[in-house]
């Protein structure tokens, strides 16, 4: 079952871009070297200047686990507690189905139309 990660950090506005860059390598790193990673990214929240969007993708537990103890994992922790990064709200979800947001017609659907019923 694949696994999503979704939350916010918060993070002195005056020192977002900076981390943000900071980071962007070990992103980069986490996406090429660590199997079952689907989507990973750290981006700034479009509103709030204080506040990093975070979001994952992995392919399984067995993945996600890797990830927490992967030295990219570590890198990052370590990124983000030098550059002052305060609360954070973070967590994940178990994804049972998928499936696209718009249907054949091409119509946005908040239900899962593809799933039988």
């Amino acid at each position: 079952m694949e696994i999503l990660i979704v939350g916010t950090i918060e993070v002195p506005p005056d020192q977002r871009a900076d981390l943000l860059e900071t980071l962007r390598p070990l992103v980069r790193k986490t996406r090429e070297e660590e199997p079952g990673c689907l989507a990973y990214a750290f981006t700034p929240d479009t509103v709030d200047a204080g506040c990093i969007q975070v979001l994952e993708h992995w392919r399984d537990e067995a993945s996600l686990a890797a990830h927490f103890e992967h030295p990219n994992f570590f890198a990052s922790k370590e990124v983000l507690g030098r550059r002052g990064s305060g609360a954070s709200t973070i967590a994940k979800h178990r994804v049972d189905l998928s499936e696209p947001v718009r249907d054949s017609e091409r119509r946005y659907r908040a239900d899962f139309f593809t799933a039988p019923r």
